[in-house]
């Protein structure tokens, strides 16, 4: 897996919970994005759309696709 596309994930997380007034947290490949930060769904929502603009890609286009963590969401945007 790209390291680039764990670093991006992670740092838009960071860029939404700032957003929403969140403590930051530390974050690798494993994080949980809902468990293991502050973030709610609405904040994971914003997440996706940062992520698709920084992107240009949009791997939900044909439906949602599971994932929980920082770098199962990382290879979504890799593939």
């Amino acid at each position: 897996m790209s390291h680039n596309y764990v670093e991006l994930v992670k740092e838009t997380v960071l860029e939404a919970m700032e957003e929403n007034g969140l403590e930051g947290v530390v974050m690798d490949e494993t994080t949980n994005i809902l468990q293991d930060t502050p973030l709610d769904s609405l904040g994971l929502a914003v997440v996706l759309v940062k992520l698709e603009e920084k992107t240009n890609k949009d791997p939900f286009s044909e439906g949602f696709v599971t994932f929980n963590t920082i770098g199962e969401l990382a290879a979504l945007y890799e593939a």
